[in-house]
């Protein structure tokens, strides 16, 4: 089964993920990103992204200097693939896992081998994927996952994501 959920930033996408995460336990394998905020200001000023293991790093942030730009956050490319790569690449191998990628958005595909992971991933029938899409085609990756045969494209909004934890928990047992 091979589920995508997509909808507006800022509709809960993550909030979902890390539901049924936290339901799946150890049979979930993956990562999701999440914001970093200022401790006084409470503004945005970054993203980590955060394993299933709990392994976790700064990957965007407006105090970083990098040619990858995301509005005014600086991409670093190397610290999501450290803490990204291994762990997809395990879950490729891991058959009883539901590999969880949260998600596959601008920040995220400017890494060519996240890129060619997912589609991989993607492309193979045996691998469960429970994974989040941006609302925009922002990359032909992107459109290739909505299109994919078989799999539940899935528009998260506010008026229908109370409900949506046991509708994707369904899906997925």
């Amino acid at each position: 089964m091979k589920i995508f959920i997509t909808g507006e930033p800022g509709v809960g996408k993550t909030t979902l993920i890390k539901k049924i995460v936290q339901r799946l336990g150890d049979k979930a394998l993956g990562f999701w990103t999440q914001e970093v905020r200022d401790r006084k200001t409470r503004r945005r000023i970054g993203f980590k992204v955060v394993t299933t293991e709990g392994k976790e790093a700064l990957f965007a942030s407006k105090n970083f200097t990098s040619k990858h730009l995301v509005g005014s956050y600086g991409v670093n490319v190397k610290r999501f693939e450290e803490v990204v790569l291994p762990i997809l690449k395990r879950a490729l191998k891991e058959r009883d896992k539901v590999i969880v990628i949260d998600e596959v958005g601008k920040m995220e595909l400017f890494s060519k081998e996240f890129r060619e992971l997912v589609s991989s991933i993607a492309r193979d029938p045996k691998s469960k994927i429970l994974a989040t899409l941006p609302i925009r085609d922002v990359h032909p990756l992107v459109r290739e996952l909505r299109k994919l045969q078989g799999a539940v494209l899935i528009e998260l909004t506010r008026s229908n994501r109370e409900g949506m934890e046991e509708e994707v928990m369904k899906l997925l047992t």
